[in-house]
């Protein structure tokens, strides 16, 4: 009896199959996404707090804020609300959810966060807060230096930020923003007369608290203050963030969150 050879090549293929196939086990629930997008999650370590061998707060690290990205009023103390001025309220009526910058990979200033970490590097002369998201960073001037005013201080996306140490806080100072960020995903708008001082305090090994303290008398009747927590990630890296979805906001028609509240906001002002 003659075998086929092309009937032997499809006997071997079918036992080599059969054998990968009675090692390969495929898990009946998907494995935990620990690390992807708005599901990073952190157990903050316990222990004191490192210090620099000045004596001062060591801030470096990798750090997570999960707080505020969605609104940022949910950081302001229990109670308060945004303080907008009419103008404030006129413009965020118009908005649409396309209009969010992060829409359209444009960067992402504070006190804005993204559900992405975030890292400080601290030098002599600078230090540097380095975010995972759009690849962003700010630098903060700790050399004594004072802003820029008039035609030298140039508007920009992150600020002129400078710093200095009170005690175990170290104060950033920051002007100089242009008026096209957004403070959420909600859509809270600014002007480009916002002045930003956030107080950073690493009060122990894994948790570092913020206040934010905004003025900004264009846009909102008083000043404001944020305040959230950001925990460390220990041994964790920066990882590489593409923005390629700026294709996608001219589908995205809806009204801004901001600017259903902000209508009813004014009708609410109108009828008083």
């Amino acid at each position: 009896m003659r075998t086929h050879p092309f009937r032997i090549a499809l006997i071997v293929v079918a036992a080599v199959a059969a054998s990968i196939s009675a090692q390969i086990t495929v898990p009946k629930t998907a494995p935990p996404q620990t690390r992807a997008g708005g599901s990073i999650t952190t157990k903050a370590p316990t222990g004191p707090a490192p210090r620099k061998a000045n004596g001062q707060p060591d801030l470096t690290g990798v750090w997570l804020r999960r707080a505020g990205i969605v609104n940022i009023e949910q950081l302001l103390p229990k109670g308060e609300t945004l303080p907008f001025r009419r103008e404030t309220l006129e413009r965020m009526r118009l908005l649409k959810s396309q209009d969010d910058p992060q829409l359209k990979c444009l960067p992402v200033a504070t006190p804005r966060s993204e559900p992405y970490p975030f890292r400080i590097v601290e030098t002599p002369t600078h230090i540097f807060i380095v975010m995972e998201a759009v690849h962003g960073y700010r630098q903060v001037f700790m050399d004594g230096r004072t802003h820029p005013t008039g035609d030298d201080l140039q508007m920009s996306w992150q600020g002129h930020s400078i710093g200095h140490w009170e005690g175990n806080t170290l104060v950033v100072d920051t002007v100089g923003f242009n008026d096209l960020t957004w403070f959420d995903n909600y859509g809270h708008v600014h002007s480009d007369r916002m002045h930003v001082v956030e107080r950073f305090t690493r009060v122990d090994l894994g948790h570092l608290n913020a206040s934010v303290m905004v003025d900004d008398p264009v846009a909102y009747s008083r000043p404001f203050t944020l305040t959230y927590t950001a925990e460390l990630m220990p041994n964790a890296e920066l990882m590489e963030y593409i923005c390629d979805n700026e294709q996608d906001a001219a589908n995205i028609d809806a009204p801004a969150d901001a600017a259903i509240d902000a209508a009813k906001l004014l009708e609410e002002r109108n009828r008083r």
